[in-house]
């Protein structure tokens, strides 16, 4: 305990912190408003399109269930041609022109 009381600092706040905690403050409260007006606005809508959602059910759920699977396959084929180029540069760098020629012939 000697420790901690030694290191402690007993000065009164500074105007310039004070003003700080009061614009993090306002800060705060702005945006937990936002997030609140947000929420309430996406209940709303999500109140006012679920009857859509129910009758176009039948076309929505294979589409995105085939556009699931088309997102799938380009992100696997990009990631497995994003491999395979980079052994090629691998390989390119860690085997020099003059070392390939040795092996070739």
């Amino acid at each position: 305990m000697g420790l901690l009381k030694k290191h402690e600092k007993h000065s009164k706040p500074t105007f310039k912190g004070i003003l700080t905690a009061i614009l993090a403050t306002i800060a705060a409260m702005f945006l937990l408003l936002l997030a609140g007006l947000s929420l309430a606005g996406t209940a709303v809508a999500f109140i006012a399109i679920m009857p859509l959602f129910v009758v176009f059910s039948p076309v929505l759920v294979p589409a995105g269930i085939t556009t699931g699977l088309l997102a799938t396959g380009l992100a696997a084929s990009g990631g497995s041609g994003l491999t395979a180029l980079s052994i090629i540069s691998w390989l390119y760098k860690k085997l020099t022109v003059k070392e390939l020629s040795k092996i070739s012939g």
